[in-house]
C-alpha cells in the first residue's frame, strides 16, 4: 500500500467510525438484473463550511437508502483484507468499507458523509451558554502541603507499562511488591518488583510461570484457591484472560480453565477479551471472582508473529467469571454486542448501600451515561445512566469511595468532553444517594483535549481522611487532599486500624520520570481511610518509574492541567 493511501485512509477513520450506524442500518445494495438500465444516480451540492472530508468534486452521490457519500480507492498492493458475508472489506485495522467496485489493483469504497449535528443543538441562547461555562467551573483552592522523594531504586525508567498493576505481598516478607502485566511491545509473563518496604525493588527473577502467548494489559491480585498465597489474574490485550496460582515462593501454575483466552493453533477465532479487569468476591461465596470489561473494537493481530484476519475483532460488555470450588470458572454476561460498553477502567463499590456488590465503569463512547451497575440478589446486575454525568464525554477513569461518610461509596470520574465547541477535561466526584440520584461537584477542570487517565484514593497525609490521586495522559500527577469542609458539621465515623507504612507511603499510581505534581484542597466530611492498594498505569509510550514517596512539606507548585486502570475497592 502507499504512503499516499495508508494516510488517507487513517485520516478516514473517524468517518467510518461515525458511520457505523448508518452503515447497520443499510442493507446491501442489490445487483440490478440482467439488462436493466441503471438509473442515474443521484447528486447534491456539498457544504464546505461543514468541514471534514468531502468530495473531490463538490458533489455528494446519494445510494438507495438516502445516504450521502463519494467513491475512493484503495490500493490491495500489501493490504491486509478479509471479505465478510455482508459484502464488505475489514482491513487489518479493523476498518469496514462498503465496496462498490474492485479491480484488479484497487478496491472502490464509499467514504460517507459525517452526520451532522442536529440544527437546534447549534442555537445556544447566552443564558444556556452561561449555565454550560458555570458547569465547568471549580473551586478548589490550592495547596503547598506535599513533596516527593524517591522511593523506586531498583525499578525501570522505561517502556510502556500499561494498562494496569496491583500491590501484594507475594513473597511474604511483609513488605508490598508491585505486581504488573508486561510492558507493551515487551511480551512475557507478568513481572513483579519485590520491595524492601524503604524504597528498594528488585525483579523477581526466580519467579516461574506457565509457558502462555502473553501480551500487555490489567492485572489484578486474590487469592483464587484458599491456600493463603497471592494468585494473579490477567486481561490480555486480544487474547482473553488468564489466571493462574502462586505458592508463595514464586512458582505459579496456570488455573484458566472456563476463562475466554486463545492459543495460536486452537483453530477458532478470538472471542472475549479485555484490558480492565477487578477481582472481587461478586457472589458472597467466599471466593474472589473476577469481573472485566470489554476492550472494544479491535484489530485482527492474534497470530504469535504476525497479523491474521477474522470475523470476530470485538469484544463489549461486562463480564463475570464465578470462581467455582473445582477451580474452574464460570461465565456470566448481559450482553457483549456491540451495543454495549466498551472501556478501559472499572470500579466496584456499593452506591445504593444493599450491602451488595455494585460496579461502575469508564465509557469510550462519547456521550454515554449508562456507567453505574447495581447489583442483584441473583447475580445479575441493573445498569443505569448517570444524568448528571457531563454530556458529550468519554470517561476514561472510575474510582468508587465513600468521600462524605454517609455509608455510600460515591464515584469519581475522570473525563474529557466536547460541549459546546470545547475540548475540556477534569475530575468530577459524584456523590450517591440511596434514591439512586447523584449530585456532581467538579474538583478540576482545564480546557484542553488530555485525558485523565488513572483514578485512585488512600490517606496520603495521614490525618485519616481520603484524598484522591489523578494521572493525566501528559505524564502529570495530580493530588486532591481531602479537607473539613468550611461551616458544616464534621460526621465522624469510627476509626480504622492505621494503614501500614508501606501501603499509605506508596502511591496508587507510576508517573512519569518528567511529570510534574500537583495537590489540591478539597472540603469532605472525614471518612474512614482506606488502604491504596490500588493499582493505576503509566500513559502510553510514557517511560514511568513505579513508586513515589509522599512527604508533607510546603512550597510545591500545582501542576498544570491518557489512560486506564481504576480498580476494585479495598475495604
Amino acid at each position: 500500500m502507499t504512503k499516499s493511501n495508508l494516510k488517507f485512509l487513517w485520516h478516514l477513520v473517524p468517518v467510518l467510525l461515525l458511520s457505523t450506524s448508518v452503515l447497520a442500518a443499510a442493507a446491501p445494495p442489490k445487483k440490478p438484473a440482467k439488462g436493466d438500465k441503471t438509473p442515474p444516480v443521484k447528486t447534491v451540492p456539498a457544504d464546505p463550511s461543514e468541514g471534514g472530508i468531502q468530495p473531490p468534486d463538490g458533489k455528494w452521490l446519494v445510494d438507495s437508502q438516502g445516504h450521502q457519500y463519494f467513491v475512493e480507492k484503495l490500493s490491495k498492493q500489501s493490504l491486509g483484507f478479509l471479505r465478510l458475508p455482508n459484502g464488505k472489506i475489514r482491513t487489518v485495522w479493523g476498518i469496514e468499507i462498503d465496496l462498490v467496485k474492485e479491480d484488479a489493483d484497487f478496491f472502490y469504497y464509499k467514504v460517507y458523509r459525517a452526520p451532522r449535528p442536529a440544527a437546534a443543538a447549534a442555537a445556544i441562547s447566552p443564558e444556556e451558554l452561561k449555565k454550560i461555562e458555570a458547569s465547568y467551573q471549580v473551586d478548589t483552592p490550592e495547596s503547598r502541603r506535599l513533596r516527593f522523594t524517591p522511593f523506586s531504586t531498583g525499578l525501570p525508567n522505561r517502556g510502556q507499562w500499561r494498562n494496569g498493576f496491583d500491590l501484594a505481598d507475594m513473597n511474604g516478607d511483609g513488605h508490598l511488591d508491585i505486581v504488573h502485566s508486561p510492558a507493551r511491545k515487551e511480551p512475557g509473563p507478568p513481572v513483579i518488583f519485590l520491595g524492601d518496604g524503604k524504597g528498594g525493588w528488585r525483579r523477581w527473577t526466580e519467579a516461574k510461570y506457565p509457558a502462555l502467548p502473553y501480551d500487555y494489559g490489567d492485572l489484578a491480585v486474590g487469592d483464587f484457591n484458599g491456600d493463603g498465597h497471592p494468585d494473579i489474574a490477567l486481561g490480555v490485550h486480544l487474547r482473553g484472560l488468564l489466571a493462574m496460582v502462586g505458592d508463595g515462593k514464586g512458582g505459579f501454575t496456570e488455573a484458566y480453565k472456563g476463562l475466554d483466552f486463545v492459543l495460536p493453533g486452537q483453530g477458532r477465532q478470538p472471542g472475549y477479551s479485555s484490558r480492565t479487569i477487578a477481582v472481587t468476591d461478586w457472589n458472597h461465596d467466599g471466593r474472589p471472582d473476577i469481573l472485566a470489561v470489554g476492550e472494544g473494537p479491535r484489530m485482527n493481530a492474534m497470530s504469535r508473529d504476525r497479523a491474521q484476519m477474522n470475523g470476530n475483532t470485538e469484544a463489549y460488555g461486562v463480564v463475570v467469571y464465578l470462581n467455582q470450588p473445582d477451580g474452574t470458572w464460570l461465565r456470566k454476561d448481559q450482553g457483549t454486542s456491540s451495543r454495549e460498553i466498551f472501556a478501559d477502567s472499572i470500579a466496584v463499590g456499593d452506591f445504593n448501600g444493599d450491602h451488595r456488590k455494585d460496579f461502575a465503569t469508564g465509557s469510550s463512547v462519547l456521550g454515554r451515561r449508562s456507567l453505574v451497575n447495581y447489583g442483584r440478589a441473583d447475580g445479575g446486575w441493573d445498569t443505569a445512566d448517570v444524568a448528571v454525568a457531563r454530556p458529550s464525554a468519554l470517561v476514561r477513569s472510575v474510582d468508587a469511595v465513600d468521600l462524605d461518610g454517609d455509608g455510600l461509596d460515591d464515584l469519581v470520574l475522570g473525563y474529557l468532553s466536547f460541549e459546546n465547541a470545547t475540548w475540556r477535561a477534569g475530575i468530577d466526584v459524584l456523590y450517591a444517594h440511596k434514591d439512586g440520584t447523584w449530585t456532581r461537584r467538579g474538583v478540576a477542570e482545564v480546557d484542553k483535549r488530555l485525558e485523565i487517565t488513572a483514578l485512585a484514593h488512600g490517606d496520603l497525609d495521614g490525618d485519616g481522611k481520603t484524598d484522591l490521586v489523578a494521572l493525566t495522559s501528559t505524564g502529570e500527577t495530580w493530588i486532591f487532599l481531602a479537607t473539613a469542609r468550611a461551616g458544616s458539621p464534621a460526621r465522624r465515623r469510627p476509626a480504622s486500624p492505621p494503614t501500614p507504612a508501606a501501603a499509605r507511603d506508596i502511591m496508587s499510581a507510576w508517573p512519569t520520570s518528567t511529570g510534574t505534581a500537583g495537590t489540591r484542597s478539597w472540603p469532605t466530611s472525614p471518612a474512614r481511610a482506606r488502604r491504596s492498594t490500588r493499582r493505576t498505569a503509566a500513559p502510553p509510550g510514557a517511560g514511568s518509574r513505579p513508586g513515589t514517596r509522599l512527604r508533607p512539606r510546603a512550597g510545591i507548585e500545582p501542576g498544570t492541567s491518557k489512560r486506564k486502570t481504576p480498580l476494585d475497592s479495598p475495604g
